[in-house]
């Protein structure tokens, strides 16, 4: 008599079926976990690049001379507000913000931190491809005392880790077009996970950093 061996190669449907769920249970359970480190990693990303900024911001000023808020052939003039490490702005103020807070993506004059920190290009051109910098009678010398030694950074243009530039209150730095008597921080600032300012940006209040804004100290004037 001969026996007929049945071949059992691969898995029942019932098998598939429970190890599909165990799978389901373990991500469920790890999820919330992976999405918290991810946030975690942005966050601190966004703090680092924040003082990269500062740092650079320093060096361009112990180098130059000059805070970048110049808008002017020489260079000179005080006029710029806001400079800004892209076009995309966040714009709007969050929940218990501070006064005015939506200043920071909204108010005076902006120019592209680039103009300074990557090109020196600091008068009243601006140009993500760097025409027009290292003017003679324009822009910084290159050479010399007072001397552009950029770049500073290493890019024209950059955002924070949700998508909007990285914006500096250079209205308030030493020299600036604000004449008050409040005493002000310069910050470069990211309007954070939620995209919307909290920190007050007014001529009549000092800063602080808050809601889930996260930026770092350039100056106190």
């Amino acid at each position: 008599m001969t026996r007929i061996q049945t071949n059992r190669d691969g898995f029942t449907l019932i098998e598939i079926v429970i190890a599909v769920a165990i799978v389901a249970i373990f991500a469920a359970a790890l999820s919330p976990m992976v999405f918290r480190h991810l946030e975690d990693a942005k966050l601190t990303k966004a703090q680092n690049e924040s003082e990269i900024v500062a740092s650079a911001m320093l060096s361009y000023y112990k180098d130059t001379g000059g805070w970048p808020y110049t808008n002017a052939d020489g260079p000179s003039g005080n006029s710029i507000t806001r400079v800004a490490t892209s076009t995309t702005l966040a714009t709007g103020a969050g929940a218990g913000a501070g006064a005015s807070a939506s200043n920071w993506g909204t108010y005076g004059t902006l120019k592209q931190m680039g103009d300074y920190l990557y090109y020196n290009n600091p008068d009243s051109d601006s140009s993500a491809t760097g025409v027009n910098a290292d003017q003679a009678s324009q822009d910084w010398p290159t050479t010399g005392r007072g001397a552009w030694r950029g770049p500073y950074v290493d890019q024209y243009s950059f955002n924070d880790p949700w998508g909007k530039a990285y914006v500096v209150n250079m209205r308030y730095a030493p020299g600036g077009s604000y004449t008050g008597v409040v005493r002000h921080k310069v910050f470069v600032l990211s309007a954070g996970p939620n995209g919307t300012w909290e920190t007050a940006f007014s001529d009549a209040t000092s800063e602080e950093i808050l809601g889930d804004d996260i930026g770092s100290v350039i100056t106190v004037r």
